[in-house]
């Protein structure tokens, strides 16, 4: 298969769609200690549970049935593109079935989120107040989880985990956490005790991939993007040619998978938004940097020019990118898996549209791009629950399951054809996932090495196959169009990973991931100062110069504050 897109739930979405989040080594100030419960210390088992230094009969069976029916309550965010088949919800599908069938547990939805600007955090927030959360919390750490779990841990809201996952989490979850290294659990663990079940990182979802209209390109003779300046004359070219000019934006202009600006602040190497390491090694924010500078006045020279939508600071992510489904936007910024969200709708009102992606070169010629920390996701269970164990046997399922080590469950969810191929969400009852960090580009490189006839598919492993025969499967198809499902799922790697490979991609990870007490008290205020300057200077309302003031008025409100005590709790 080309590395272009005929007529597009990666492994990350469905992870994330099933719960999921960037951890700090912070000490416990921030929550993170030394003497968590270490993937390293709990590694060295694989295979059975059954050892011979322990009685079997005494040794809970990480995959074992509850005698008893265990209902734990719990909420989730719903995305506007969920579509289960009729009368089926999350809590009634095959999926929950074999979970009530062979672990007897249960969930319950009492509430239900949009999975847009942040509304489940907010939900959560609410609760924790009233206190009042459900038995079961799957959190994304970004962009307030590492500060709720801080909230919940000093509410005693939630339970302490550590016993429980060392008697029920399974051996080969156990082990899969030695691949995010010894911070994965220092980040969900307090005091020594183990708070929340992590999932770790694939940390290049992050990076934000250019996605362009092949097929415009080749009608006007150009080749893909591969700078800035490409963009703007891609822009200015589809706009003359095919009335498709302005760049699908959102109010969220950072840290934002789909239609936001951070490939643009990419390509000037600044990160808004997020604590980075410093030319002198010292943590610093993002969002102060020079390099920020450069990269709004870029931004707002494309808003003068009309290249960005005037009303852009009214859209959220799926207003956003209304514009490429109605065939009037050629160019966006999006996620590797965007062959899931946005450009079904695209191929589907368009059998024309090819899609190509890759990673912009920034202005020094490297391909920047900020990355996850090693912690995307966490689950907690609430204080007082009284079998937490069941929900840890219900995630060493979810972890098989997304390790795609389960054949009823690629029948159900992978597989060519399957029931819920299309349906757009979550279908584990909780879940977390835990693989390698880069795992994205590392299964690219052994997918297309399979699908090149260069490894044998029987060699690969389980993940790799299923992959595989969706490409497969899909080079068959007579009608490309007619399983959509199929359609995303063979070209997110064909196409969406192959993105990564175009350029060579120099990632920055966040130094620093979490809340401090300052924070708490002062961030709220600074973050709204950032937001309306950033949006003033990019429309235009106040000249670049302002930065500059922006920067000194937030280092004055406690900005430089913040900065002492993050590096003061990271050990800088």
């Amino acid at each position: 298969m080309k590395p272009t897109l005929k007529a597009g739930l990666s492994i990350t979405l469905v992870s994330a769609l099933m719960f999921t989040a960037v951890a700090c080594s912070g000490g416990n100030k921030n929550g993170g200690n030394n003497a968590a419960p270490s993937a390293s210390s709990v590694a060295t088992e694989s295979g059975s549970s059954a050892s011979a230094s322990a009685p079997a009969a005494e040794k809970p069976d990480p995959f074992g049935k509850e005698p008893e029916l265990v209902e734990f309550t719990t909420g989730i965010a719903v995305s506007a593109e969920a579509n289960m088949p009729a009368g089926e919800s999350f809590e009634n599908n095959d999926v929950q079935k074999w979970f009530l069938d062979n672990l007897n547990v249960k969930p319950k939805v009492e509430w239900t989120t949009s999975d847009q600007n942040f509304a489940f955090d907010q939900k959560v927030n609410l609760l924790i107040a009233a206190n009042n959360i459900p038995d079961v919390i799957g959190l994304s750490v970004e962009p307030n989880g590492l500060n709720i779990l801080s909230k919940l841990v000093k509410a005693g809201m939630i339970e302490d985990l550590t016993q429980v996952f060392e008697d029920y989490a399974s051996p080969s979850l156990k082990s899969a956490y030695a691949l995010g290294g010894p911070d994965i659990m220092k980040s969900v663990t307090f005091d020594g005790k183990l708070y929340a079940i992590p999932s770790i990182s694939d940390v290049e979802t992050a990076i934000p991939v250019v996605w362009t209209r092949k097929d415009w390109l080749d009608k006007v003779g150009l080749q893909e993007p591969q700078t800035l300046e490409d963009v703007e004359n891609v822009l200015k070219t589809f706009k003359a040619e095919f009335n498709a000019g302005a760049l699908p934006s959102q109010q969220n202009i950072y840290n934002t998978d789909t239609a936001s600006f951070d490939f643009v602040f990419g390509a000037y190497n600044s990160y808004p938004a997020q604590w980075i390491t410093g030319a002198d090694g010292s943590i610093v924010y993002g969002s102060v940097q020079p390099e920020a500078k450069a990269a709004l006045q870029r931004l707002a020279n494309w808003y003068k020019d009309g290249l960005i939508p005037k009303d852009f600071m009214m859209n959220d992510g799926t207003k956003a990118v209304e514009a490429i489904a109605k065939g009037s936007a050629g160019i966006f910024q999006g996620a590797w898996w965007a062959t899931w969200f946005p450009l079904p709708d695209s191929v589907k009102n368009d059998p024309k549209a090819e899609w190509t992606a890759t990673v912009l070169k920034g202005v020094d010629g490297i391909a920047h791009a900020r990355g996850y920390g090693n912690v995307r996701s966490f689950v907690v269970v609430k204080k007082g629950f009284k079998n937490p164990g069941a929900i840890m046997k219900a995630i060493n399922v979810s972890q098989e399951a997304n390790t795609k080590k389960l054949d009823w469950y690629n029948k159900l969810t992978f597989d060519e054809g399957s029931k819920y191929i299309n349906a757009k969400m979550g279908l584990l009852p909780v879940g977390v996932s835990a693989k390698d960090p880069f795992e994205i580009s590392k299964r690219y490189k052994d997918i297309m090495e399979v699908v090149d006839g260069k490894k044998d598919l029987a060699t690969a492993d389980p993940e790799t196959q299923v992959q595989v025969k969706s490409i497969q499967s899909y080079e068959k198809a007579t009608d490309k169009l007619a399983d959509m499902g199929l359609w995303s799922l063979a070209n997110q790697f064909a196409v969406g990973a192959a993105a990564f490979t175009k350029n060579p991609v120099q990632m920055t990870l966040p130094a620093f991931i979490g809340t401090t007490d300052l924070m708490q008290k002062k961030k709220a205020s600074l973050d709204d100062l950032e937001k309306r300057t950033y949006l003033e200077i990019i429309t235009g309302k106040k000249p670049i110069d302002e930065f500059d003031k922006f920067v000194a008025q937030w280092k004055s409100m406690g900005g430089d504050d913040i900065t002492a005590e993050v590096n003061d709790i990271a050990g800088k």
